[in-house]
């Protein structure tokens, strides 16, 4: 198993060093807001420059912070450090709000000039402009970033603190949440019915405080937001920050929408495979007999190597390269954060990956996900450090072309009851990563919406479950499922953050098809589009390999690969 190193980003001993430079930036800094008006647009790019050298140092002090506080949620120094890290970068950083204020005013006369000597800078300057609409006078823009400190970026702090306490007592054993967790795949019923149970369970008898966290977090986000700032609606908020046009949403949402009968379609053919007479939502993720595999972390780290190594050398070298650096904490400890994660800092510093491995087939195809949006990271370092980290739902299509390959790569090896597995596990991930996550999305318009109109947590939980009855139809949704929204961490860290997930399966399906097509003539297409990292909107990148991301017959494309799939799974199961 791995721990990482954090001494990349700084060495502890080198902090109170590292602050006191921020500082003495800053003041530096703050001295040049006399003189912008009469700037050139040579010496405003130097300007600009050095406004990014702050934001690196920034960035640095964030991350170390927040890697070491994820080791161990419920670590009190770690959590202070934490606290105290963001209320400097905050209280620094509302030193230099006036910089980007003013040059989101400036009129165009004056900015096109700026923009023409802007260089690979050019799109965050023109994001900048973008935000004009919806900033604030300087001095509330300061205020709002005190109380994001102390507001919505405590609760969910809080969030990660109560719920990465939860342990569960489980066949006479105390284990973390990502331990209980790989018994929602056992091939024992009761120990699946077990698990979710006592996971869901524990987040409905703690309903009245999670609850209120997120509505208190939904009430922030709409009253900054869509009152003060004028967005037009709460996911328009997210769009906005994601560059992706809202027709582009609409549309990816209402082609899942239709798509819901094909998995429902899998979801019965898979409880014959597993030798259900009938299934319900405790066996989503049952694993068949033949895929009850084990996965130690060398094992996985060989295969996620190996795989990378097939499609491209230089995709090699920037998952070693990670690997090798010790930038990747993967043990199951108690009070660690869950799930997964890849943390990208700046262009000239390689990603951190958090993961809770614990051996199985899953655990496998995580490892490509996250190094997938590592891979991304490295290849966009010829960015500038303002440019190179992409919008959410392009950061997503280098991780799930990750799990493609290895998909891919398993089903040329295997034999054809190894294929069965294969398939299954490809169809409950596109599953997990298109449809669940789109609903994730779907509850969350609803849920802000009621939560405006002082909706309380029971009638949440009722919006949510009947989201999960118009996905799975005649199967059986328990009710313990209800509480399933309260589990997922996203949802009150990074509101509509979650069809970044189905926008990203679905390109990818659709690029993986064109390196079907293509061969070895798609991979440096694929991988100039990885380093274009955040320096272009989504849409124009996209409409360069010929994609038009707001018709509904582009996202349908990608259900017809699912299709196929599916039919390929018909074949074999006799």
């Amino acid at each position: 198993m791995a721990v990482w190193n954090l001494s990349h980003i700084y060495n502890p001993d080198e902090r109170d060093a590292l602050v006191a430079e921020f500082r003495k930036k800053v003041d530096d800094f703050k001295k040049k807001r006399a003189v912008l008006d009469g700037l050139s647009p040579k010496e405003f790019m130097g300007l600009l420059k050095e406004y990014e050298s702050i934001l690196e140092i920034s960035s640095r002090l964030h991350a170390f912070a927040a890697l070491w506080h994820s080791e161990n949620t419920a670590d009190s120094k770690a959590s202070a450090h934490e606290l105290q890290v963001s209320q400097l970068t905050t209280e620094l950083g509302n030193e230099l709000v006036f910089f980007s204020l003013w040059f989101a005013k400036l009129p165009d006369e004056k900015a096109k000039p700026i923009l023409a000597e802007a260089g690979k800078y050019w799109y965050y300057l023109d994001r900048v402009r973008a935000d004009s609409p919806y900033l604030l006078a300087e001095r509330e823009e300061q205020i709002v970033n005190f109380k994001n400190v102390n507001g919505p970026s405590a609760i969910t702090k809080l969030y990660d603190i109560f719920a990465g306490g939860f342990v569960y007592e489980f066949e006479g054993k105390q284990l973390t949440q990502e331990e209980i967790n790989q018994f929602k795949e056992s091939t024992d019923r009761k120990k699946r019915v077990a698990s979710y149970d006592l996971v869901l369970g524990r987040y409905g008898k703690e309903e009245a405080v999670l609850g209120e966290m997120y509505k208190n977090i939904v009430g922030d986000w709409f009253s900054e937001k869509v009152r003060l700032r004028g967005y037009k609606s709460p996911i328009g908020v997210r769009n906005h920050w994601n560059d992706v046009p809202d027709e582009a949403v609409e549309a990816l949402l209402s082609v899942v929408k239709k798509n819901v009968p094909l998995f429902q379609e899998y979801f019965a053919l898979k409880a014959k495979l597993a030798g259900l007479d009938r299934m319900d939502r405790y066996d989503l993720y049952v694993a068949l007999e033949e895929s009850d595999k084990e996965f130690p972390y060398e094992e996985a780290k060989k295969i996620t190597l190996d795989t990378y190594r097939q499609f491209d050398e230089r995709a090699f070298a920037m998952a070693k390269q990670i690997f090798d650096e010790e930038r990747v904490h993967s043990d199951v400890v108690k009070g660690k954060r869950s799930g997964a994660f890849c943390y990208s800092i700046t262009n000239t510093l390689a990603p951190y990956i958090l993961l809770n491995h614990v051996g199985r087939l899953k655990d496998v195809f995580t490892m490509m996900h996250e190094f997938g949006h590592g891979i991304h990271s490295l290849a966009a370092r010829d960015q500038t450090s303002l440019t190179f980290h992409s919008a959410l739902p392009m950061a997503e299509t280098a991780s799930i072309f990750g799990e493609m390959l290895l998909a891919q790569r398993l089903l040329k090896e295997s034999g054809e009851r190894e294929k069965i597995a294969i398939l299954t596990r490809l169809l409950d991930n596109q599953y997990a990563s298109i449809v669940r996550q789109a609903y994730f999305v779907i509850f969350e318009i609803a849920a802000h919406e009621a939560v405006q109109k002082g909706a309380t947590v029971e009638e949440l939980n009722a919006l949510y479950l009947k989201t999960l009855k118009e996905q799975f139809g005649a199967m059986g949704v328990p009710d313990v499922f209800q509480h399933e929204w309260k589990y997922i961490p996203h949802i009150y860290h990074s509101p509509f953050y979650c069809y970044a997930y189905a926008f990203g399966n679905l390109l990818t399906l659709a690029l993986y098809r064109m390196y079907e097509k293509e061969g070895r003539e798609f991979v440096p297409k694929y991988l100039k589009l990885l380093s274009y990292g955040g320096s272009r909107p989504p849409a124009d990148m996209l409409r360069e390999l010929g994609v038009d991301i707001t018709k509904e017959s582009f996202w349908q494309e990608g259900f017809e690969i699912i299709r196929e799939e599916l039919e390929e799974l018909k074949k074999l199961v006799k």
